[in-house]
């Protein structure tokens, strides 16, 4: 008998994180489309700030219903500054994420 409880508890755990993924992925779904809406009701002044046209707005349309239409707008957005080469012009200034990278260098190891 505990061996039908440890596998009926493990496939009840299974079912659960089955469950858990899905519902994460409605959750991300959903998140996008209202990212996606807030994006839609800016206007066109506001969306070239952005580096954005409606154009792309309408592209990413083409996702599909359970697509995610800020993966689109994301990647016209970034096409569309690299080519104008806004990476130059982007603003320089103190980053708020400490520089970790000399602390992770290996340290020469001590000859004794």
């Amino acid at each position: 008998m505990p061996m039908f409880a440890t596998t009926f508890s493990s496939a009840v755990l299974s079912v659960v994180a089955v469950v858990r993924r899905q519902v994460e992925v409605l959750r991300n779904w959903r998140e996008a489309r209202l990212s996606y809406r807030t994006l839609c009701e800016m206007d066109s002044k506001t969306l070239a700030d952005l580096g954005l046209t409606r154009s792309d707005l309408r592209d990413a349309t083409a996702a599909g219903f359970f697509g995610d239409p800020t993966v689109i707008v994301a990647a016209r957005a970034k096409e569309r500054q690299w080519r104008r080469g806004a990476t130059s012009r982007t603003l320089a200034g103190p980053s708020l994420v400490p520089d970790i990278a000399p602390s992770l260098r290996q340290q020469p190891a001590a000859c004794g």
